[in-house]
């Protein structure tokens, strides 16, 4: 991102002003051991997503965190105003902070190195399917550095070599349970639409998850933070499928029902392609339970 602020498009703006104020929050952990220190810059300043309400992703790892003073000291020399708040682990090895630094707010993931690939491996190893560190994997795969740029191209190296263990694990925890299609149909036609609607909601989530398996893409909740940004990003996927499931949030309970009902047969083929050993025979069964509405 070399563009000046005042040669950049509006929409780069915002971030190219966070990049700035990354690098020099970065600057100012400097001294702390630089011959281990990693830090880097992700979310929507690298992505080209931010606007005036963005605030900056920061993560600084060493071999060993010093204490909270330290670092807080060293956010102050940036500019920073006081932690807004903080949260540690037990082994203080590990803690998020936010602060300002000229209005933006600034958020700081710091971890050990340890800890750091002891996160790497819960998904690359142990195979979990449902953690927010699956976010914590994406940004790091789309991530700028700021210092130590062959560290951050190692992890990144690691996390791109998606494994199909957690791509099954993620199937199988994503097929369960089965949409509740026989209460469904029913509730549809009496006085609960916010009851469908939030069965509507945690199956459109199911879905998502069931595609990012297929696409062999990292996936949390949170990442509907920018569906769209998502859902593009699945190679394998029903056509218009952000556009199919924003719909279903404003459509009757009895449309959208019979709506999800066509999307979740499109997701289970393409699951059933890319993991021809899942058993997807009590989706199926839920399934036809469902009567048109």
């Amino acid at each position: 991102m070399k563009q000046t602020v005042d040669s950049a498009p509006a929409e780069l703006t915002h971030a190219i002003e966070r990049r700035r104020l990354a690098q020099r929050v970065c600057d100012a952990h400097r001294g702390l051991d630089d011959s281990t220190l990693l830090a880097f810059v992700s979310g929507s300043v690298v992505d080209g997503t931010a606007d005036a309400r963005s605030d900056v992703d920061l993560s600084v790892v060493v071999d060993e965190l010093p204490a909270a003073a330290v670092l807080e000291s060293a956010c102050r020399r940036a500019g920073g105003s006081p932690w807004l708040w903080a949260q540690a682990d037990d082994s203080g090895q590990q803690r998020v902070v936010a602060f300002h630094v000229d209005d933006v707010e600034v958020q700081i993931a710091y971890a050990s190195r340890a800890v750091l690939q002891d996160q790497v491996d819960e998904l690359l190893v142990r195979h979990n399917p449902d953690t927010p560190l699956h976010k914590l994997a994406e940004g790091i795969l789309k991530a700028e550095p700021l210092f130590g740029g062959g560290a951050l191209a190692g992890l990144q190296a690691q996390l791109a070599d998606f494994p199909q263990g957690l791509a099954e694990a993620m199937a199988r925890h994503h097929s369960q349970p089965a949409t509740p299609w026989k209460a469904l149909a029913q509730i549809v036609h009496r006085d609960a639409a916010l009851w469908c609607r939030d069965l509507q909601v945690q199956a459109g989530y199911r879905l998502l998850g069931l595609l990012a398996a297929v696409n062999r893409r990292y996936y949390c909740t949170f990442q509907n933070k920018r569906l769209r940004q998502l859902a593009g990003s699945f190679h394998q996927a029903p056509p218009q499928l952000a556009d199919r499931l924003e719909a279903l949030l404003a459509a009757a309970p009895a449309e959208a029902a019979r709506a999800l009902h066509t999307l979740e047969g499109e997701v289970l083929a393409l699951v059933a392609a890319a993991f021809p050993s899942l058993d997807l025979a009590p989706l199926h069964a839920a399934r036809a339970r469902f009567i048109a509405a």
